[in-house]
């Protein structure tokens, strides 16, 4: 329940939810987030078969009402975050790391094509999928990388990148020298 306890965390933080009492913290998670669904994710998911077999009709409700395609089979790592309600679809067999932010119409999956498993995508740590990105095929996604909004990426990304465009150009972050107030983007 590790990865549960990373997903509460970051809730909080990103909700500026710490100054509340823990119940109000959990009311307000549960009423006016998508916490909902990562916590019966991880509990249909969980290794307890009692704890599965009374959270998988939930999440099956969940998952509909809410637009969330999450299998049941997707290995996420800790510190799922989804802002947004809908339309996102994940294939269940592409890797997640750590920290991913999900934001609303995100699709991951396969290319298809010739056979009907073309190959899914490896998605490293502290990765954020933008509104409307498209992640598809035998690929990977670096550690530290933003894939903008609307971004199809069907080729391989760089730690510390960001995709954007359709079809997604690669910009690499620089360094930040201490004299530098901000990011700076050179494209490859």
């Amino acid at each position: 329940m590790d990865e549960l306890k990373q997903d509460y965390s970051v809730y909080v933080v990103e909700h500026e939810l710490e100054q509340y009492s823990l119940i109000k913290r959990w009311l307000w998670l549960l009423l006016r987030s998508t916490f909902i669904i990562v916590l019966f994710y991880r509990l249909a998911t969980h290794k307890n078969p009692l704890i599965k077999l009374l959270s998988i009709p939930f999440y099956k409700v969940i998952r509909i009402v809410s637009g969330v395609q999450i299998p049941r089979a997707a290995k996420i790592g800790k510190g799922l975050f989804l802002p947004h309600f809908g339309n996102i679809v994940l294939n269940k067999k592409a890797h997640y790391g750590d920290d991913l932010t999900i934001y609303h119409g995100v699709t991951v999956g396969a290319k298809g094509g010739a056979s009907s498993d073309a190959g899914v995508p490896v998605i490293g740590n502290k990765v954020r999928l933008s509104t409307g990105a498209v992640v598809l095929g035998n690929i990977s996604i670096g550690n530290n990388v933003t894939v903008g909004a609307g971004a199809v990426v069907v080729k391989d990304v760089p730690e510390n990148a960001v995709a954007v465009g359709n079809p997604a150009r690669i910009l690499v972050r620089e360094a930040k020298s201490a004299n530098e107030s901000s990011d700076s983007v050179d494209q490859k």
